[in-house]
């Protein structure tokens, strides 16, 4: 045992070990024996066994439950999800008007909001003034018992910290032999304001930790293991709603051999294997691969070396195959002639950019930068550097020539392993930021109206409408129209119902539910609707 590993698991003089000074100990004198000491099954018994089972299992399920994934996926829309949200909508710039006959003396006065952190307070009721004038509090603690008898909304307040920059532009001009600008923009701070604002209200999961009832020491009922929402004293629940996993490579091999991959809806890489009728003087190499991604289609070879390859030797090293194999060498041999055909000596420095480029002006697609970091930024963005783009690329390469010559299978888009389930915390997201976006809309725009000269600008509170959030919440839960995944402009249904209380078994089945967004029509519908 090295010094650095005495050092942290602190040696004793008595043999005893414990870990940075706890009160775990390890007693070196102890034979190793009784560790490996294996006992048969057999010996133990069947009554033993069947009543360890039995532990062990009552244990998982009173420990996790059978409806813990809600609950854990509230949690984490409530740690991470709610600040992603807001993280997401970044800076926003409010412009005057630019009404000359309102805008008054000096410039026209600019606006910058920004985001901060959000605090989120357990659910509360206001009590009112008389009451707290005899003695009372204030605000009471609202719990779900509450909520229901009162029909009432089981939310918790949310705050969010927002720096608001007023200022103004002027256009200053500089000596360009200095600076190297004729003129430019000089920015003028006319206040800096920091506060909390209230956001609107959110819907809050029973038993989740932003739940009074999760630190009690009893519940309400023994059969009720929390993992809904009360809303207008209604009990709803999440319905989990079941995704193709789009973030993964897709082999499939009708209508042709294909392998796809994609992060999002526009920025996808589909390599696939097509016809090539001038492979006549290639024996079973009628088949070459080809690129498909931003609306242009290019020879595999040629986007190798437009993203930093410099031989075929390492291309062939990147797709890693077996060329003894006689199909996928034919493969190969005739992607590199398809290549030579399309453009001819695209292995010189910038010839295959070139290409790419002329395809890119083609399809009306023109990037407003330099082609090779338009590649770059397009080419599976969350790559960092061309060689790992490379190395990617070479792989999917890899995955369908394998499938093409029966080493592989091709995905099952029907196989739950493929599949993801939007939860509490993906469907709060989404719905959460349709409604704060609505919410910087109509700030926008009344705060538009107080830029000018002979106008005094409010606070934020003034402008940022919290009953938008609320109220749209509020609303989607009631009448479960939640909004689409992909498609802002459209809303989904069956994303919440209604907890029915007939028996505990019910409940629980109703919490374990899922729901796949396929319309019951064709032959797509019959297969993927059960």
């Amino acid at each position: 045992m090295g010094a650095d590993a005495k050092e942290v698991l602190g040696t004793s003089k008595n043999g005893k070990f414990s870990w940075n000074g706890s009160n775990m100990e390890i007693d070196s004198s102890d034979s190793d024996d009784e560790f490996m000491d294996f006992t048969n099954l057999n010996e133990l018994g069947e009554t033993f066994l069947r009543s360890f089972c039995k532990k062990a299992s009552s244990a998982f399920f009173r420990q996790y439950g059978l409806i813990s994934h809600q609950i854990n996926s509230y949690n984490d829309f409530v740690k991470s999800g709610i600040q992603k949200v807001f993280d997401s909508i970044g800076e926003i710039n409010v412009e005057p008007g630019y009404d000359p006959s309102k805008k008054g003396d000096g410039e026209w006065k600019h606006a910058c909001i920004r985001f901060g952190e959000v605090t989120l307070q357990r659910p509360k009721f206001w009590t009112g003034e008389k009451f707290h004038a005899d003695g009372g509090e204030q605000s009471l603690n609202l719990l779900p018992r509450h909520a229901r008898l009162q029909n009432m909304t089981y939310s918790a307040r949310m705050k969010v910290k927002t720096h608001l920059q007023v200022y103004t532009q002027k256009m200053v001009r500089s000596d360009k032999f200095k600076t190297g600008k004729e003129q430019y923009l000089h920015k003028e701070i006319v206040s800096n304001t920091e506060s909390d604002v209230l956001v609107g209200r959110i819907p809050v999961m029973v038993k989740s930790d932003l739940c009074w009832m999760s630190e009690a020491e009893k519940g309400d009922c023994d059969f009720d293991h929390g993992g809904y929402f009360i809303i207008k004293g209604a009990e709803k629940v999440f319905i989990a709603q079941e995704q193709v996993c789009l973030k993964r490579m897709w082999i499939s091999k009708d209508p042709y051999w294909k392998v796809s991959y994609r992060e999002n809806k526009r920025k996808r890489v589909l390599v696939k294997l097509v016809e090539n009728p001038k492979a006549e003087n290639i024996k079973g190499g009628e088949k070459v691969l080809s690129v498909y991604f931003l609306m242009i289609e290019v020879p595999i070879w040629i986007l190798f070396f437009a993203i930093g390859v410099s031989t075929d030797k390492e291309i062939v090293d990147l797709i890693d195959c077996n060329i003894d194999d006689g199909r996928i060498n034919n493969i190969l041999i005739a992607s590199i002639h398809d290549a030579d055909e399309k453009c001819d000596g695209f292995r010189r420095e910038n010839a295959a950019l070139n290409y790419i480029d002329k395809l890119l002006k083609v399809a009306n697609s023109l990037p407003g930068k330099p082609t090779r970091e338009f590649i770059n930024t397009n080419l599976f963005p969350k790559l960092s550097g061309t060689k790992q783009k490379a190395r990617f690329l070479g792989y999917m390469v890899k995955c369908l020539l394998l499938a093409f010559s029966g080493r592989r299978k091709c995905d099952n888009r029907d196989d739950f392993r493929n599949k993801r389930l939007d939860l509490a915390c993906e469907l709060l997201e989404r719905e959460l930021w349709v409604h704060i976006k609505h919410a910087e809309r109509r700030m926008v725009k009344a705060m538009q109206r107080d830029l000018y000269g002979d106008r005094v600008l409010h606070p934020i509170e003034h402008y940022l409408d919290a009953s938008i959030v609320t109220n749209g919440l509020s609303r989607a839960f009631s009448t479960g129209q939640w909004s689409h995944h992909f498609k802002r402009s459209e809303r989904i249904n069956g994303v919440v119902a209604n907890l029915r209380r007939t028996n505990p078994l019910q409940s629980t089945c109703d919490l374990r539910k899922t729901r796949q967004q396929v319309a019951y029509t064709g032959k797509v519908g019959d297969a993927r609707y059960p």
